[in-house]
């Protein structure tokens, strides 16, 4: 057996291997793969591969290397390489972004277009790169990402996660000015906005990436694949200056702002991030959903 395999490098949702055509999610920095919850309901019907891929954590199919953005990308590439897929749509939530990207570097023969909700991570990048200087050139920024990164890495209780679960009230004033109140109208939101809290781990993947810009930027003109932001107009992480920064290294990128949005769209507008993946197969294989659609009206 493949050993990458065995230690889930990729993680099957639904039918891995048996279409020419993969649609991999990446978490962002706490590895809550939950969040993609709400979304992959939206997109079953259409005849792709579903699968989740790693975070960038410690995690055993590294073989005690450092969890960098590097790293991951490098060892996903590899398991896809081993596959069958003829097209590779990658959809990624925050700092998923950049691991999303390294991967579309390595393969841009398959990785057909790369999703970045919320992924416009430029000054959050920088930040982790210099901070003093960035604290003071960006202010803003620059405290929004600490606020993050004490939210994601400090250990709360599972009790105490569950509670503010529970109430959309204690939800908002943990998490105001991160996400929009769409993002907090039903328990099931909160609840895994909520388990992106509270992992130490993270401490350790923001010390081991904390030069990824420079490295980033030595790159980005390589990467051939197509690439979509989808930036929440209200995100203050990574909203629309980053996403443009960003967008400037890259030779083929556009972004679509979502309004009213935070720095959780998979949860806060989940109908605009499965649109944007349907139109993203579409357009990596042409006719695609119309067949799709066609098979389903036969059904019935």
């Amino acid at each position: 057996m493949n050993s990458s395999k065995s230690r889930s490098v990729i993680t099957p949702i639904r039918g891995l291997g048996n279409s020419s055509t993969l649609v991999l999610f990446l978490p962002g920095l706490s590895g809550n793969l939950s969040q993609w919850k709400l979304v992959i309901p939206q997109i079953e019907d259409m005849p792709v591969d579903l699968a989740y891929g790693l975070p960038i954590l410690p995690n055993p199919a590294l073989s005690h290397g450092k969890p960098t953005v590097t790293a991951i990308a490098r060892l996903t590439a590899s398991e896809l390489q081993r596959g069958k897929w003829k097209e590779v749509i990658i959809v990624s939530h925050s700092v998923g972004a950049f691991v999303a990207l390294g991967i579309a570097r390595i393969l841009p023969e398959i990785v057909k277009e790369v999703i970045l909700v919320n992924g416009g991570l430029a000054g959050v990048a920088q930040f982790l790169d210099h901070p003093a200087h960035e604290l003071v050139t960006r202010p803003r920024t620059s405290l929004g990402a600490l606020r993050l990164f004490v939210l994601v890495a400090t250990p709360m209780p599972p009790a105490a996660k569950k509670a503010i679960a529970k109430s959309k009230k204690a939800s908002r004033f943990v998490l105001r000015g991160l996400v929009s109140d769409a993002a907090l109208e039903s328990t099931e939101q909160r609840r895994i906005l909520m388990d992106e809290s509270a992992t130490p781990r993270v401490l350790k993947s923001l010390w081991d990436n904390r030069h990824h810009w420079q490295e980033f930027k030595g790159y980005a003109g390589e990467i051939r694949s197509k690439v979509l932001f989808l930036a929440g107009s209200r995100d203050s992480i990574g909203g629309e200056p980053g996403t443009q920064e960003m967008m400037a290294l890259l030779p083929d990128a556009e972004m679509q702002v979502l309004p009213g949005v935070g720095h959780a769209a998979p949860l806060e507008t989940t109908g605009a991030v499965a649109k944007g993946i349907r139109k993203a197969v579409e357009e990596a294989v042409p006719g695609h959903l119309v067949r799709s659609t066609a098979i389903n009206e036969m059904a019935r």
